[in-house]
């Protein structure tokens, strides 16, 4: 789901967040910080990214809690999974993202490189608005007892290690939905719906809607279909016999793992990512240029 925030604040303080894998992300993290600079903008960087581009007076150098609690905002120079990995560390925080995209794909990026200047300058002057997206966040109980965490914007996926297919008991609130034999299941949310789950053949939704998506790969019935649940639904996911190990991996970059004995529990997370967006931003036109580019 998705709120809007209608007061946004012009920014004092951002923090400039690099993909040192980028071609040209330090030259253009030199670029912001210096238009920042001469904007009277405090900039913020984790410290071993700020000694890369030189270590430039005037740039706040902080650790990583302060640097995704602190500012007013997080620009992000890379492409969507840059984003997304940002995304759950700053949402905690509450803490806006903002992505200049220097990747193939920029579906949640407002702009590339050259327009760098343009964005800076639109969070300066308050004139964005924030895009409030949930998240679902996944629970683990460990056969010692212990739990384990972790929470995504786009989608947990639940698959069998190599190329064996699995078997999974799916409850929903408590109630059994089925037994699916397969790849696994995707959970995602609708900002996730056009990421892994449409090419497991998953609906589009609408980042507004208030819903979570279940979606089983390649099932081995070929009746098993896609069901799309309230936000508020708590999903429940099992191994019914011993199957080997299972990998539980959100949006596509962490991951922990689900044994036989071990039960998965999924729900809505207690906070969103606020995703800056601006006013030439629109979803449907978004997905349309996507389309046309694959």
């Amino acid at each position: 789901m998705t709120q809007n925030q209608n007061t946004p604040k012009p920014m004092r303080t951002i923090g400039i967040y690099i993909n040192t894998d980028k071609q040209n992300a330090y030259e253009t993290a030199f670029r912001c910080v210096k238009y920042l600079l001469k904007q009277g903008i405090t900039p913020m960087m984790l410290h071993n990214q700020y000694a890369e581009i030189g270590g430039i007076a005037g740039v706040k150098a902080c650790f990583k809690d302060q640097f995704f609690s602190a500012p007013d905002c997080i620009v992000v120079l890379g492409g969507d999974g840059t984003l997304l990995g940002i995304a759950r560390q700053a949402s905690a925080y509450e803490t806006p993202i903002c992505g200049i995209n220097l990747g193939k794909l920029g579906f949640l990026t407002n702009g590339d490189a050259g327009s760098y200047e343009e964005i800076l300058q639109l969070l300066i002057d308050g004139d964005y608005t924030l895009d409030k997206r949930s998240m679902i966040v996944s629970t683990v109980k460990k056969l010692n007892g212990e739990y384990e965490s972790q929470v995504a914007l786009n989608d947990l996926v639940v698959k069998a290690i190599g190329i064996r297919m699995i078997k999974l008991t799916v409850k929903v609130d408590g109630a059994l939905l089925d037994e699916y034999s397969g790849d696994g299941v995707i959970l995602a949310t609708p900002t996730g719906s056009t990421a892994y789950s449409l090419a497991a053949g998953g609906p589009v939704v609408d980042p507004r809607a208030d819903v979570l998506l279940l979606n089983p790969i390649c099932p081995h019935r070929l009746h098993d279909k896609s069901y799309i649940l309230p936000g508020s639904a708590a999903v429940d996911i099992s191994l019914p016999g011993s199957v080997g190990e299972v990998i539980v991996s959100a949006d596509g970059q962490v991951q922990m793992s689900l044994s036989f004995g071990e039960h998965l529990h999924i729900e809505k997370a207690p906070y969103m990512t606020n995703l800056v967006l601006f006013q030439n931003r629109n979803f449907y036109e978004q997905l349309r240029k996507k389309f046309a580019d694959h």
